[in-house]
C-alpha cells in the first residue's frame, strides 16, 4: 500500500461454544494462544468442516488466515458468511476490507469498508474502518491512473481460476484461463494453470504446446519445469524425465514457494532424494506449504529409510487429507522396499568384518534404518563383533531402543543435503571417523550445533579428497553462516591432527 500504509490487523473475539467441532475448536484455541497458528489453522478448517454453518468457527478461522497472510483465503471464508449464513454479521465487512488492502486491491477494500462505516451502527471497528478509508484515499491517490481496475481485475479472476482448479472445475477454469492470457499474454501463471487444465481433461498437446510457449518466451520460468517434468513423467518418457530432473537438481531457487514445488515434484515422479532435500529443509524453517506439504514429506522419508519421522510426518498428513487414510508409503511398493531394506542388511554386514571402530558405527547406522523386526534380527546377528568400546556399546543402546542419536541426526543431515549417492557414503562414513575422535579425546559434545559439525565434515572431506569446495558454498548448502563454518572447520581440523 505505499509509504502510508497502516494496515489494521485485528483479532477478533473469541466466543466458546458447544457443537460437533467443539473438541477441534478447543484445540484451535489453544494452538492460537500458544502462538502455532499453522496448528491452529488445521484444527479449524477440521471444525469447519464439522460444523459447516457456524460463524464462530469460521470468523476464527479468518483470522488465522489473515494473521497467516492468506488474505485471499481469509475473504473466501469472509464472503462465505455474510453470503450464505447471515449477512448482517457486520464486522466481516471490515474485515474482508482489511484483507483487500493487504493484497492490493484498494477499490475492493474501499467498497467493502464503505460498507461497513454505513452500516454499522456502533461497530467496534468504526474508528479502524474510517482510518483504513483516509489510507486507502492517499494510496490512491499515489497510484498515477487512480483507481487500477484492471491489476485488481487480474487478481480477482487468477484467484478464482485456481479455486476451480481444486475444485475440479477443469472446463471453467479452462474457460476462464482462456479469457486471462487473452486479455494478459504475458501473465505467465495462468498458462501454467491453463497447461495443468488441460493435463487434467487429458488434451497432453495443448498442455505440452502451453508449457512451450510460456519457455521460449519466459525462460527458466521454474513452474513450467516442473509441469514439463510431472507431463513427461505421466507419459514414460525416461530420457526427457532425466534431462529435466537433472536440470532442475541443479536449481537453488530463493523463494519458500518455488523450494515446496520442486519438493514436491521431486516427489511426485519418485525422486525421492531430491524431494526429501527440499521438503525436509522446509519444514526445519517451519514451512508448511498446502494442505500436501505432510503428505508428500511423509513419502519422501519414508523411501530415504527415516520411517519414525514419515510416520509422525504422515499423522499431520491425515489431518490434512483424511481421505488418504490407507494410501501409506509403506502399504506400496513392497518389492521395492524389500530390495532397500536388503541393501541396508549387506552394508551393515559389510561394515561390521572391519576393524574400525568407525565403520562398526556405520553398520549400526544403517541397522537404525531398518524396520523394528528386521533390526534387531540384525542387531542380535552382529552385536559380537560390534561390542569392543564403550562408544559402541552406548550407540548399540540407542539403535536397540529405536532412539535417535545425535551422531545419526548430524549423519542424516548430510544424506538429505548432498546429491552424489557415491559422495554421501563416503561423507558418512568420514563423519563417524571424525567422531571417533571427539570421542576418544574427551571434546565437550555439549550443545551441538548438527548444521556446524554437518558443513565442517562436508568442507574437510572434500578438501581432502582434492574436489572444489569453498566454505561459503557449503554455509549455503547447510543454511549456516560461513563463520559458523569456519569455527566448526577449525575444530575437525584440530581433532584429526
Amino acid at each position: 500500500m505505499g509509504k502510508h500504509s497502516k494496515v489494521h490487523q485485528k483479532r477478533a473475539n473469541v466466543v466458546p461454544f458447544f457443537q460437533t467441532g467443539e473438541e477441534y475448536f478447543k484445540k484451535a484455541l489453544h494452538s492460537y494462544q500458544q502462538k502455532d497458528l499453522y496448528k491452529a489453522k488445521k484444527y479449524l478448517e477440521r471444525a469447519c468442516e464439522l460444523d459447516q454453518d457456524e460463524p464462530i468457527i469460521l470468523c476464527q478461522l479468518a483470522t488465522v488466515l489473515n494473521e497467516l497472510g492468506e488474505y485471499q483465503k481469509s475473504n473466501e471464508v469472509l464472503l462465505r458468511i455474510i453470503t450464505d449464513i447471515d449477512e448482517k454479521i457486520i464486522d466481516c465487512y471490515y474485515f474482508i476490507a482489511n484483507n483487500f488492502a493487504h493484497l492490493g486491491l484498494f477499490q475492493e477494500a474501499q467498497k467493502y469498508a464503505r460498507h461497513y462505516v454505513e452500516h454499522a451502527e456502533s461497530g467496534a471497528l468504526l474508528k479502524e474502518a474510517e482510518e483504513l478509508l483516509e489510507l486507502l484515499a492517499i494510496d490512491i491517490e499515489d497510484d498515477e491512473e487512480g483507481l487500477d481496475y484492471q491489476e485488481d481485475t487480474l487478481i480477482l479472476k487468477q484467484e478464482k481460476a485456481k479455486q476451480l482448479l481444486q475444485d475440479t472445475k477443469f472446463e471453467e477454469a479452462i474457460e476462464l484461463l482462456e479469457d486471462i492470457i487473452q486479455e494478459y499474454p504475458e501473465f505467465w501463471s495462468a498458462y501454467n494453470n491453463l497447461a495443468l487444465a488441460y493435463f487434467y481433461v487429458n488434451q497432453l498437446d495443448k498442455a505440452m504446446s502451453l508449457l512451450d510457449e510460456v519457455l521460449a518466451k519466459n525462460p527458466g520460468n521454474l513452474h513450467a519445469l516442473c509441469n514439463q517434468l510431472v507431463f513427461y513423467y505421466y507419459g514414460h518418457n525416461q530420457v526427457e524425465v532425466s534431462r529435466l530432473v537433472d536440470g532442475l537438481s541443479r536449481v537453488y531457487p530463493i523463494s519458500l514457494e518455488h523450494r515446496y514445488k520442486l519438493g514436491a515434484t521431486f516427489a511426485l515422479v519418485g525422486r525421492y532424494e531430491l524431494a526429501y532435500k527440499w521438503l525436509k529443509h522446509l519444514y526445519k524453517q517451519g514451512f508448511h506449504g498446502d494442505i500436501s506439504f505432510y503428505y508428500w514429506l511423509s513419502y519422501a522419508a519414508y523411501h530415504m529409510g527415516f520411517d519414525t519421522f514419515a510416520k509422525e510426518m504422515w499423522k499431520y498428513a491425515l489431518e490434512d487429507l483424511p481421505e488418504k487414510e490407507g494410501q501409506e508409503p509403506w502399504h506400496s511398493n513392497e518389492q521395492e522396499n524389500k530390495l532397500f531394506y536388503s541393501k541396508l542388511d549387506m552394508i551393515a554386514k559389510e561394515k561390521c568384518e572391519s576393524t574400525h571402530i568407525h565403520d562398526h558405527l556405520y553398520s549400526l547406522y544403517m541397522a537404525k534404518k531398518l524396520p523394528e523386526t528386521q533390526r534387531l534380527l540384525l542387531l542380535e546377528e552382529i552385536k559380537m563383533l560390534i561390542h569392543t568400546s564403550e562408544l559402541l556399546d552406548e550407540v548399540y543402546t540407542y539403535v536397540w531402543q529405536d532412539k535417535q542419536h545425535v551422531i545419526f541426526e548430524i549423519a542424516d543431515l548430510i544424506e538429505t543435503e548432498v546429491e552424489s549417492e557415491q559422495d554421501v557414503q563416503k561423507l558418512v562414513a568420514f563423519w563417524f571417523h571424525v567422531y571417533v575422535h571427539v570421542y576418544e579425546q574427551g571434546f565437550d559434545f555439549q550443545h551441538v550445533n548438527v548444521n556446524g559439525w554437518a558443513s565442517a565434515v562436508t568442507y574437510c572431506w572434500r578438501k581432502k579428497e582434492n574436489k572444489p569446495v569453498t566454505q561459503q558454498e557449503v554455509a549455503y548448502l547447510y543454511a549456516i553462516s560461513p563463520s559458523t563454518v569456519r569455527k566448526y572447520v577449525k575444530i575437525v581440523n584440530n581433532l584429526l591432527s
